[in-house]
């Protein structure tokens, strides 16, 4: 679960600062509100990660979690 979320993170963070420099280099301002978008995405799947996480964690204790792999 910990390796899937650090996964997502770095795929929306590359995302981000991909969509972060596309206009800069375009030297447009259509498509600024893209990376705001991927932040506020990136936020709520950080906020389920750590629900999740935690909700295993009580379910399951903290010594039984290294048993999930």
């Amino acid at each position: 679960l910990i390796s899937a979320l650090l996964c997502l993170g770095s795929i929306i963070l590359s995302m981000y600062i991909a969509l972060a420099i596309r206009p800069i280099q375009v030297q447009s301002s259509a498509s600024t509100i893209l990376p705001i978008l991927i932040l506020t995405f990136s936020a709520c799947k950080a906020g389920t990660g750590l629900a999740l996480l935690v909700a295993s964690t009580r379910t399951h204790g903290s010594n039984h979690l290294h048993s999930f792999n």
